[in-house]
């Protein structure tokens, strides 16, 4: 195990530049640029698909890829065939003239990342030692925030033609250099394990699930909550702003949250961020001027980025490690099934009371998961000195 994390880890960045555009501007607009008669209701319904169908995905590939590398030692057959359908899906997307062909390139879209994407995201463990398990997640949270202001700004200022090449491109590039490094490593031979899922892995699920409800919620109705304030004119620019902001912030979360779990049990750090997403949500929902709407999305974005980085360390030390990329599946379902969820949850709102509103829904659920992830032990860690970084190394948890 002898991986590079900062090698494996760009192939995260051009994932998030892809989600970070479409999920943040590109699905709402585009929806609205087809000129239907109920842009939201379309927008709900072709979200729900697709996230339905990434969420079948990744357990299905998941399972496949980890008899695949008992087998051989690696998983790269998932990479390539992923990559061969979200290429060109992904310029299809934003290039479709109608719905049922935009409809059909977000389907496949969502299909052709989770092929890949599944299987990736146990590339870490697959390859880094436990003891640079933080590390790792250092490197997923700085790729994570700084992919998603990439895809956000391409997004927000560049037209649909532009957008849907530079977005491909950046995927490409960032497939190259992680698909290289894991190429040059050994083979490893693992055992068949059907992966488990007890308590611990329930628990995190809920509690994931239910503050990704939030997540998808805030991310999707955004763009509606900035044209009904603002108006229809320069929405999705200063959506992007927005975004950008929430995401720049997210980098200095990471940051905080990454010397103070050296110090501290992770659960705490996850219900400070929590509560302080909720706050700052209620915040930004009751803001008229795009200044305060501005400084409310900024300080949630230090609270995001404090919770992305404890979750995904709190995940390295939950998930059973022999059956990784089938765990991986399953605990990316409380990332999927709140994207099929909060859609319909969202329009609901949206045709009975405004955008405005949204906000409440979104705080309940960050508040719920928040206080669900205490049903898990402590989880303690101490610190360790990288070359690269300086992080926390993650232990077992503390029964």
């Amino acid at each position: 195990m002898n991986g590079k994390p900062a090698a494996i880890g760009a192939l995260w960045l051009g994932i998030q530049v892809v989600w970070g555009a479409i999920l943040g501007i590109s699905l709402q607009a585009r929806t609205l640029e087809l000129g239907l008669p109920s842009p939201i209701t379309a927008y709900a319904v072709v979200a729900a698909c697709g996230a339905t169908l990434a969420a079948i995905t990744q357990v299905i590939v998941g399972f496949l890829s980890d008899r695949r590398r008992a087998d051989v030692g690696h998983r790269r057959e998932f990479y390539i065939a992923g990559m061969l359908i979200a290429l060109p899906a992904l310029v299809a997307f934003y290039l479709a003239p109608a719905y049922g062909g935009f409809l059909i390139a977000f389907v496949a879209l969502q299909i052709g990342m989770n092929v890949f994407g599944g299987p990736y995201q146990a590339a870490v463990p697959d390859h880094v030692p436990s003891a640079r398990s933080g590390a790792a997640s250092a490197w997923m949270s700085g790729y994570q925030f700084i992919g998603q202001c990439i895809g956000l700004a391409i997004a927000s200022f560049a037209n649909d033609l532009l957008a849907g090449f530079a977005i491909a491109g950046v995927l490409a590039v960032t497939f190259a250099v992680t698909f290289a490094h894991l190429r040059g490593l050994r083979p490893e031979h693992v055992e068949r394990a059907p992966v488990r899922i007890d308590a611990d892995f329930r628990t995190l699920l809920a509690s994931r699930a239910l503050i990704n409800l939030g997540f998808y919620t805030f991310v999707g109705f955004l763009f509606f909550f900035v044209r009904e304030v603002f108006g229809p004119a320069g929405a999705r620019q200063t959506t992007g702003i927005l975004f950008l902001c929430f995401t720049l912030a997210g980098i200095a979360g990471a940051f905080l949250a990454g010397r103070a779990s050296d110090r501290t049990d992770k659960r705490i750090i996850v219900s400070i961020a929590g509560g302080a997403v909720a706050v700052t949500l209620i915040a930004l929902a009751l803001s008229h001027s795009l200044i305060m709407v501005l400084i409310s999305g900024t300080l949630a974005g230090i609270a995001w980025g404090a919770f992305f980085t404890a979750d995904w360390a709190i995940a390295y030390v939950v998930l059973p490690a022999d059956a990784m990329a089938t765990a991986m599946g399953v605990w990316n379902l409380a990332a999927a099934l709140p994207q099929i969820i909060a859609p319909v949850i969202g329009a609901a709102i949206v045709a009975s009371a405004g955008s405005r509103f949204v906000h409440v829904a979104i705080v309940i659920e960050f508040v719920l998961g928040t206080l669900w992830l205490w049903r898990l032990p402590p989880l303690r860690s101490q610190p360790f000195q990288h070359p690269e970084l300086t992080v926390a190394t993650v232990r077992e948890p503390v029964v």
